[in-house]
């Protein structure tokens, strides 16, 4: 007597009906080779008729088969969503933090203490800066959304809803490096989410490269020279009110120019965002304030300092003493005191303002014949820069002196203009 197991292999190797009529189909058809069709009046017809069936056939177990892929698959995903949710395809009714929900995994059974710290080293991944302009970017994308379709978006979202969103930003007319911070916000919910990122596709590359061109405007903004800064600070005794705020600034103009400064890190556009602001603590003197002759400067944060490793810039001090950083900075701090907090501050508390900075730069450029339309608070960096590269400074130097971290420190590179060339006969 055959066991069960035995019927369950032999019936495990008994091939479809549909497979079987396939396989004697195409048996029968090789009985009659396809051979000059003129040989035998009824063998074209024969071979058609075969032909046909085993088509048939063989769609019919195709199909079959992907009905029963799609059964196991559509099975697999009912189990995937009861075991796991999910965000994908999901609304988005807020951004109060930048990553959302940090993946899809069974978070009933994660302790709430590991959630809460993989939160906050993901948080600490990029700066708060960051943080913030990925937080508007989906705020924008939120709006683009709701004027263009009246509705939330659902996320991942697709290649195409990226295109349609650049676009749209265009019409706004936002800017490309705008454009760009924008979609790098985008890029970065999709990629600490799981998702696909949409942005990285190579038509969004090239709307991109599109909108550079489309949209690219020269920097017209002028360096600060060493002779400009000299005509600046010795403007200030006839610009600026107070011995106090003239050697403020006198320090801060110096200073910015010789330690590559962003307006950033001596002045704050608001009371509340003073991380960047170079504080006391940050400068060091080699000697006391009178036999100093270089100090250090102490960079912790600054843009694109993603590796959180502090510069340290050492100088010296300089034979052209109106200018001089070192000796500007020892007569400030004889008038500020030595007490912790912000360097360039009124009251030792608050952070001089950008407002109170770019204004009385503004004041004073006016005051010595320029345009402040092409000298902005940026143009010490620019200068700096500028007068580095034609001291024949290694450019990998200059970049680390300025924190470059790419080539960019080429675009502020200035060529000089010949007044008048003389050339002999």
């Amino acid at each position: 007597m055959m066991s069960t197991s035995s019927r369950g292999r032999r019936r495990a190797r008994r091939p479809s009906a549909a497979a079987g009529s396939a396989a004697q189909e195409m048996a029968q058809a090789s009985e009659h080779p396809l051979t000059d069709s003129t040989s035998d009046s009824g063998q074209p017809q024969l071979v058609e008729e075969v032909t046909q069936r085993v088509l048939q056939a063989l769609a019919e177990v195709n199909q079959k088969g992907k009905k029963r892929s799609q059964g196991r698959q559509g099975a697999n995903s009912k189990k995937k969503r009861q075991r796991t949710p999910s965000t994908s395809g999901g609304e988005i009714s807020g951004f109060s933090t930048i990553h959302g929900e940090i993946s899809n995994y069974h978070t009933k059974e994660i302790p709430k203490c590991l959630e809460d710290t993989a939160s906050r080293l993901l948080e600490a991944a990029v700066s708060q800066n960051t943080h913030q302009s990925y937080r508007t970017a989906m705020s924008v994308f939120q709006k683009y959304h709701q004027c263009t379709f009246s509705t939330s978006p659902k996320f991942p979202t697709t290649v195409s809803q990226v295109i349609y969103f650049v676009a749209w930003l265009h019409q706004q007319g936002k800017s490309y490096n705008t454009i760009n911070t924008y979609l790098a916000g985008l890029s970065y919910y999709h990629q600490v989410n799981a998702f696909t990122d949409p942005t990285q596709f190579f038509v969004v590359k090239r709307l991109i490269k599109g909108v550079q061109h489309l949209s690219s405007k020269p920097d017209i903004r002028l360096p600060i020279t060493p002779q400009i800064l000299q005509q600046l600070v010795e403007a200030l005794k006839y610009t600026v009110s107070g011995r106090f705020n003239r050697c403020l600034l006198k320090a801060m103009f110096t200073l910015s120019f010789f330690a590559f400064l962003r307006v950033g890190e001596v002045s704050a556009k608001c009371q509340s965002n003073v991380k960047n602001v170079i504080r006391m603590e940050n400068l060091v003197l080699d000697e006391p304030l009178k036999n100093a002759k270089y100090m250090t400067l102490t960079l912790r944060h600054f843009k694109h300092n993603d590796s959180c490793r502090p510069v340290c810039l050492h100088i010296a001090l300089q034979k052209c003493k109106s200018i001089c950083p070192v000796r500007a900075m020892i007569k400030y701090i004889k008038a500020r005191g030595s007490g912790s907090g912000p360097l360039f501050t009124f009251d030792g508390y608050s952070p001089i303002t950008q407002s109170y900075f770019t204004s009385e730069l503004k004041n004073t450029l006016c005051y010595v014949g320029l345009d402040p339309k092409l000298y902005k608070s940026h143009s010490f960096r620019i200068g700096a820069a500028s007068y580095a590269f034609h001291s024949k400074i290694p450019e990998d130097k200059i970049r680390l002196m300025g924190r470059w971290n790419s080539s960019a420190v080429r675009r502020y590179f200035r060529i000089p203009v010949f007044n008048s060339i003389d050339i002999s006969p």
